[in-house]
């Protein structure tokens, strides 16, 4: 059995992975990864030249066009999550459970994170997001010796008495941005990491061989010395080894001063910047902090340097909170390849080949050539005119066109305009993205209906392989949320009702989305919708489905509702559906014994039907209402809303939900 490492042999061991990790990433000493990310950043961006110069430099920017292609085709829309139980017991919660992710990934506003995360999936090959839980509360504000109201102008005028005091509450996740949070903050958050903030094991192939994974933050260093997380020693002890390009440092910023911004040098001014990483070791299942010094190296001055955060047991129950986007794969690379990567070369000789085009043009003007004895000064002018009909004198009695002669002029050559075609054609079938996709209107004209139609079978299966990718991360991502919610939820919340036509709001807690589920995103909801294409579908549903309400198998009044919301976009179909005539009331049944009324034995009851039986406390039955309408706004118990989704589903209104639905128990009041 293996001893277990002190924290100084832990501390050590964190530094020296970070180390080789940076090296192994290193242009210098390693596989250059993050200066290509920053080049194919760069080209996105439309930096494509390297320096200035002086003749002009022209830019056709496709690869910005390509990845503005991609990415809307596959994270427009949010994801429709769909959560099934793996036990029967548990299906209950898993309608609450679909119903609480779909909202909560539209509430906290998750999708935003997550086309971040694609845009660095497309560009790089590589997208990171982390998933964690938040937990935060309003600061509060201690007072000091000698101030009765801390918030005064007679006080320091910032949070705290002094500088170098941190006033707030010791809990997860409380960093310096949520200072101004003037509510309780509870819930689990998905935000967007830089590629080249994360750093994983270096001899690691795929993230499923990965011994451990860090995160790096910047963060200027007053910030880390008030931060009550850390250390009190070793906090104090941070120095900075970065300073920010902008800070002056109150010295001149015009060319030529000491602290100028074109002086090459930094300007090490009173921002510095921290460098805080935070180790997650994967084998150990332990978690902490600590800073890289400000010598700039890994290990640092003080072989004795202790954590900002000491090793702790990693507090989520799916291990560490990172999930990665990974493009095209790469056999035995842990890096994946991105589709910049790929049409990189062709993007910088489209740019030579439209400057040198760009440069010919340039050099495209008329020249003459002429004897001196031939033309005066009142015939030179005449031939430097731009006048019609120009009378021009000549002397002599040379021919005219011994004395004057057009200088040929330099003309584009035509191969480069063919050139540029090939290699836009080249980018094309490289990324494979089409020009119908770019939404060129030209194609139309040189393409019948039929080879359109399989250009666009061929693109599109390249564009359902990257829509898979994304909808397996997508659900491994509504996992995670579930996952920390049945972990850290405390008390109760409100989900409203976001998959269905319904005004609803479910009240929940723990209980009601524990269990162990399926997640999965329904197909193509995250890709754009065509307005056409979806009203066309919807009338083609109409024509099929006509023939089956004639037979009274479809419900005309639910056909009706999904042909509105489904195929014109209508978020209250309801109110375009006649509400049904109230019943009549049956007639009083005749008394008994009245002459020619007598029942006789199989005679079918009279019209209307015998009243109802009276319910317990003396109320009569009434008529169920028509379930086609829906709930109008109301608090859904889990039964209820097992029932519309049953509903939706297809399932007859009359059978309700199946037995085992009904398990959750009764929340109480609402």
């Amino acid at each position: 059995m293996a001893k277990k490492m002190t924290d100084t042999q832990f501390l050590a061991f964190a530094r020296n992975e970070l180390d080789r990790s940076k090296r192994w990433r290193s242009t210098k000493t390693g596989f250059g990864y993050d200066d290509q990310w920053r080049r194919y950043v760069d080209l996105y961006s439309g930096q494509h030249w390297d320096a200035a110069t002086s003749t002009d430099q022209l830019i056709v920017n496709l690869v910005f066009s390509t990845v503005n292609v991609m990415a809307p085709a596959v994270a427009i829309n949010n994801p429709r999550f769909v959560v099934n139980a793996r036990k029967a017991e548990s299906a209950p919660q898993a309608v609450v459970t679909e119903e609480v992710l779909n909202y909560l990934w539209r509430k906290n506003d998750y999708q935003r994170d997550f086309r971040l995360a694609v845009l660095d999936w497309i560009i790089t090959g590589n997208g990171w997001l982390k998933i964690g839980y938040k937990a935060t509360k309003k600061p509060v504000v201690k007072a000091t010796d000698g101030a009765e109201n801390p918030n005064s102008d007679a006080g320091s005028g910032s949070v705290g008495s002094t500088e170098g005091v941190d006033d707030r509450d010791d809990v997860e996740g409380n960093v310096e941005s949520e200072l101004n949070v003037e509510y309780d903050d509870d819930r689990p958050f998905v935000e967007r990491l830089s590629p080249f903030d994360i750093y994983v094991d270096p001899d690691a192939r795929h993230p499923k061989e990965m011994r451990w994974i860090a995160q790096r933050t910047w963060r200027p260093v007053t910030d880390v010395q008030v931060d009550s997380r850390y250390s009190a020693t070793q906090r104090q002890r941070v120095s900075g080894s970065h300073w920010s390009p902008w800070d002056t440092n109150g010295g001149d910023a015009r060319a030529g001063s000491e602290n100028s911004f074109s002086s090459g040098k930094p300007n090490k001014g009173a921002l510095s910047y921290a460098e805080v990483i935070e180790f997650y070791d994967i084998k150990r299942n332990t978690v902490c902090t600590f800073a890289v010094d400000g010598s700039g190296e890994a290990g640092g001055d003080e072989p004795d340097a202790g954590f900002l955060i000491k090793p702790k047991d990693i507090p989520y129950s799916a291990g560490h909170p990172f999930v990665m986007l990974r493009n095209f794969e790469v056999p035995d690379h842990f890096y994946c390849m991105g589709d910049v990567q790929q049409i990189e070369s062709l993007q910088l000789e489209l740019n030579e080949t439209r400057t040198q085009m760009l440069n010919y043009r340039k050099k495209f003007r008329r020249a003459w050539t002429y004897k001196r004895d031939a033309f005066d000064r009142e015939g030179i002018q005449a031939l430097e005119s731009d006048d019609d009909n120009v009378m021009i004198p000549v002397q002599g009695d040379e021919p005219l066109s011994g004395a004057l002669q057009p200088v040929p002029a330099v003309i584009s050559p035509p191969e480069f305009f063919d050139q540029s075609i090939m290699i836009q054609n080249d980018m094309d079938m490289v990324s494979g993205v089409s020009d119908y996709a770019k939404g060129n209107p030209q194609s139309t004209t040189r393409r019948t209906a039929t080879e359109a139609a399989m250009i666009a079978d061929a693109a599109n299966a390249r564009a359902q392989d990257r829509l898979m990718k994304v909808e397996l991360v997508l659900a491994e991502c509504g996992k995670r949320v579930i996952q920390l919610m049945q972990q850290f939820m405390t008390g109760e919340q409100v989900a409203r009702v976001v998959t269905l036509p319904v005004d609803g709001w479910v009240n929940y807690d723990q209980s009601y989305i524990a269990g162990q589920f399926d997640y999965e995103v329904r197909g193509g909801s995250t890709e754009p919708q065509n307005e056409t294409f979806r009203r066309q579908s919807a009338m083609q549903l109409s024509d099929v489905s006509a023939q089956f309400v004639d037979m009274g198998v479809a419900d005309p009044v639910a056909l009706y509702t999904k042909l509105l919301r489904d195929g014109f976009g209508e978020k209250d179909p309801q109110r375009f559906i006649a509400q049904p005539p109230p019943p009549e009331e049956p007639p009083p049944p005749p008394p008994q014994g009245m002459p020619g009324q007598e029942m006789l034995p199989g005679m079918p009851p009279m019209q209307g039907g015998p009243p109802m039986p009276p319910m317990q406390g003396g109320m009569e039955m009434q008529p169920p209402p028509d379930p086609s309408l829906g709930p109008g706004p109301q608090d859904l118990t889990p039964e209820m809303l097992a029932a519309m989704l049953a509903m939706e589903s297809g399932v007859p209104p009359e059978q309700g939900p199946p037995p085992e639905m009904m398990g959750v128990p009764p929340m109480g009041p609402m």
